[in-house]
This record gives C-alpha cells, sequence and structure tokens, in this order.
C-alpha cells in the first residue's frame, strides 16, 4: 500500500539542475525534468540528454491517465509489448550478427505502435533508388505513349493493312509505312536503306523488314523520321498518277503489299484496287504529300537515300 501510496504522491517539482522550486519550467521533450532557468538547463544537459526524448505513448495518455503518463515517463523505457514477446526480440538480436540489442529493442521502446523501425539508407542510397524510380517512371510514360501513338493510326479499309510489326498504307502517289520502336530503342540505333527497289529496315539488332519492293520507288524524294517513339517512312512510287510507267495504267499503281515475295498475311487480297484508291490523294506540284501519322513531325533522322 505504501508504494501505491507513493505513486498517487504530486509529482515533485524542483530544478534538476540546483533545486530550486519557484518559477519552474518543465522540458518540453521529455516532459518529466524541471528547470528554473535555461542556464541550469544547458548546465545539466550532458546528464540529462541521457534519458531526454519524447514518450509518444505517455504524451498520449496524458490527459485522460496523467499519473500513469507520469509513471511512464518516470520509468523512462516502457515496452508495449507482451514479456515473452520482449524476451525473442532480445534473444532474437543477440543471436545475429545484424542490428545490435540496442538497434532492435530501442525501437521498440516508447511508441504507441511498438513495431521495428524500417531500414536507415544513406544519402548516396537515397539519390540511387529516386533516380530508379525516376527512370522507371519515365519508361512507363514512353510505354504508354508508344502505344497511344500506335493506336492512333487510322488505316482506310482496302488501300493497306497491319501486318503486325509494322502497318502501311497507300494512295495514289505514296506508301506509307509505320514501326513502333523496340523498348529501349534508341532513335539514333534507327537505319533505314533505300534503293529504287530495295528496302532495309534496321532498329538496334533487329531487322524487321528487308527485301524488294512490290514496286520501284523514287529514293531522292523518300524520306523517313522518328516521332513519339515510331519509326515513319514515306516512299515516293516511281510509277503513279500522272507518272506512269510503259504500258501502265492508274489500276496499276496500286500496290498490294511492301515486299514482292511478301507472305501471303501481309499482302491485300484483292483482284482490282478498291474504288476509294482513284479518289486518294494525288500529288501535286511542290506540295509536301500527305502524312498518314497527325500532329507536327519532328525530323530527328531523314535519309534522301542514296541511290543504287
Amino acid at each position: 500500500m505504501a508504494a501505491v501510496a507513493r505513486d498517487d504522491e504530486a509529482e515533485i517539482r524542483e530544478c534538476s539542475n540546483c533545486g530550486e522550486t519557484r518559477d519552474l519550467l518543465k522540458c518540453s521533450r521529455c516532459q518529466s525534468a524541471w528547470f528554473c532557468s535555461v542556464k541550469c538547463q544547458k548546465a545539466y544537459w550532458p546528464f540529462h540528454k541521457a534519458i531526454c526524448y519524447r514518450n509518444e505513448f505517455a504524451d498520449a495518455t496524458q490527459a485522460s491517465e496523467p499519473k500513469f503518463a507520469r509513471w511512464m515517463r518516470k520509468h523512462q523505457k516502457l515496452a508495449v509489448l507482451k514479456d515473452d514477446e520482449v524476451d525473442r526480440l532480445e534473444r532474437a538480436s543477440v543471436a545475429t550478427t545484424g542490428p545490435s540489442r540496442n538497434e532492435v529493442m530501442d525501437s521498440m521502446y516508447n511508441r504507441i505502435q511498438p513495431k521495428p523501425r524500417g531500414p536507415t539508407f544513406s544519402a548516396e542510397e537515397m539519390i540511387a533508388m529516386r533516380k530508379q524510380a525516376d527512370e522507371e517512371m519515365l519508361q512507363g510514360r514512353l510505354a504508354c505513349s508508344r502505344t497511344r501513338a500506335w493506336e492512333e493510326i487510322c488505316l482506310p479499309p482496302e488501300m493497306g493493312m497491319d501486318c503486325g510489326h509494322y502497318k502501311w498504307y497507300q494512295n495514289q502517289s505514296f506508301v506509307e509505312l509505320a514501326f513502333p520502336l523496340p523498348e529501349h530503342t534508341q532513335p539514333k540505333e534507327v537505319q533505314v536503306v533505300l534503293a529504287p527497289s530495295i528496302i532495309e529496315v534496321r532498329m538496334g539488332m533487329r531487322t524487321p523488314l528487308k527485301g524488294q519492293l512490290f514496286a520501284d520507288i523514287k529514293v531522292e524524294e523518300s524520306t523517313w523520321y522518328v516521332q513519339d517513339s515510331l519509326l515513319s517512312i514515306q516512299l515516293l512510287k516511281r510509277n503513279r498518277r500522272g507518272h506512269y510507267a510503259n504500258g501502265s495504267d492508274n489500276a496499276g499503281t496500286f500496290w498490294k503489299s511492301i515486299l514482292r515475295k511478301a507472305p501471303e498475311k501481309e499482302q491485300l487480297q484483292l483482284e482490282y484496287p478498291p474504288s476509294a484508291y482513284y479518289n486518294s490523294y494525288i500529288e501535286p506540284e511542290a506540295v509536301p504529300a500527305h502524312r498518314m501519322l497527325t500532329g507536327k513531325a519532328k525530323r530527328t533522322r531523314s535519309s534522301n537515300a542514296r541511290q543504287s
């Protein structure tokens, strides 16, 4: 009963440094020490700093149970865990070669939710993790941009087709192709080689298209560029509306595939050109050709390709 009586006694207030009992101020951090002046507080700090820290559990119970909060501050460290769990953590911390016992157990005391603190990282590690997160976010945005740009390419019926790894479309003057760049492929790794009857497309170590064209082209007026993670190629037909080859007519300007020996799945299965083809774009004098891709094209790489 005596011990209970002492716990219920009023808190003893005196300066921890000089013993003064008048005009005292409580330490705002630990809420358990009193000082009569800033001078005494500074003088006593070398002795007080070892036990001066916030007790979040005591702070939370101060208003409703001040005596219990004072008891917790008096006993300094209080683990809100069962005794067998505390013993288990102590044994585990001593047995391992990782964090010391103090590092494990100190992180459990004086906290409303007594869970071990998470790992700490150096400034260099934080910078590296932030850089990695930024790169992952950028790659995600590029992938979304690549997918959106690819899906926005619209192909008129029977005047082109989606071949899976590329799409192509034609009118009476031009043939246009679009290739999605493989992930992590830079524009400088893209090369397009054009000849009057040959095309070769290289993207890093990949060659998605190579072979003899369905019909000849004018190399000096054909071009290519990279935009929005897409490779766009524009080929000017040599045999086109208003510039027919000998013995050819308008129907003879129609391409059924990009390559002369293309697989059957990459060929238009048409005996005659569709009627919409004869109303499609015609090359005027000194006016740039219509492009399949919409928006402003920033030419990152072009080719007035060499003629063989």
